[in-house]
This record gives structure tokens, C-alpha cells and sequence, in this order.
């Protein structure tokens, strides 16, 4: 398609408000999205010649373009936090310590459930089946695992002192 004054007020006038729409939907900011609909159209016309029409056609080729440019914002715009200063090898012994203690406070909560309501919760958290593969390996209907589901958690709160 040859770059024309005409092709690119024709282009704009029949995609910018469905971008505007695409890149709205994807990018809740109104102001990086507004930059970033300049951004498709500003590679548009960089590629205008470029596009082959029997590869695919103007609308396919012009979102293409929409969707990576929302993919190249997020990727470019990730946030990354700098740890602390004060961070030493301590405080990670004091989380391990802290995590193991919660471990051996989970384990002694469980064994306070009974078989049934244990077994179900080790299967499901940690063998990683869903409920309705726990109830069938426990031959038990899949609403009265959940039952049992709701209850043993219901218990394990309630033995490890916290609020649902």
C-alpha cells in the first residue's frame, strides 16, 4: 500500500476509535493509553510499505500491530522494587524460622482433625487433585467433599487461631 496523505487520513479515520477502544480495554491509564494508540499509528505509517495485502488484511495487520504494542508496554513498564538496605542473611533465618513454625502449628492442627477431613485436605492440597478426583478416589459425592472441604478448613482456622 503506498503511503499517500489520503491512504493515511483514510487508515486513521476508519481504525483509531476501534484501537482507541483495544488499547483502552487493555490499559487502564486513559493518558498511556492515548500515547499508545499514537504509537500504533505512528508504526502503521512506518510499515505502510511493508504490508503485503495478501498476507493478511488492513484490519488484521493494524491490530497486530495494537496488540504488540500493549504487549511491548507491559513488558518495558514492569516495576521492580529494590530490597531494602537493612535485608541480611538474619531476617531470612527469621522467616525460615517463623515458616517452620507455622509448618509444625499446621501439622499439629491437622492431626487434630479426624481421618476423613485430613485426608481430604492432603489430597487436595497438597497431592494437588481437585475436589471432584478427591471425591472419587474417597468414594464420597463431590457436594459432600465439599462439605467436609468447608468444614476441615472451617477447623483448621479455628485450631490455628485465625479468622475466616
Amino acid at each position: 500500500m503506498e503511503l499517500t496523505e489520503e491512504n493515511r487520513e483514510k487508515l486513521y479515520a476508519d481504525f483509531h476509535n476501534k484501537v482507541a477502544r483495544y488499547v483502552a480495554g487493555k490499559v487502564p491509564n486513559p493518558h498511556d493509553a492515548e500515547d499508545l494508540v499514537s504509537c500504533v499509528f505512528l508504526k502503521v505509517y512506518q510499515k505502510l510499505d511493508s504490508f503485503d495485502e495478501r498476507k493478511a488484511a488492513v484490519s488484521t495487520w493494524i491490530y497486530t500491530i495494537a496488540q504488540n504494542t500493549v504487549i511491548d508496554y507491559y513488558r518495558t513498564r514492569k516495576q521492580f522494587s529494590e530490597l531494602p538496605e537493612d535485608l541480611t542473611e538474619e531476617s531470612e533465618i527469621d522467616l525460615k524460622l517463623i515458616n517452620d513454625e507455622r509448618l509444625e502449628q499446621l501439622c499439629a492442627a491437622l492431626e487434630q482433625l479426624d481421618m476423613r477431613s485430613r485426608d481430604l485436605i492432603i489430597l487436595h492440597y497438597y497431592k494437588g487433585f481437585t475436589l471432584k478426583i478427591v471425591a472419587e478416589k474417597m468414594q464420597m459425592s463431590y457436594a459432600n467433599a465439599k462439605v467436609i472441604h468447608r468444614r476441615a478448613l472451617q477447623k483448621l482456622r479455628g485450631f490455628l487461631g485465625e479468622n475466616e
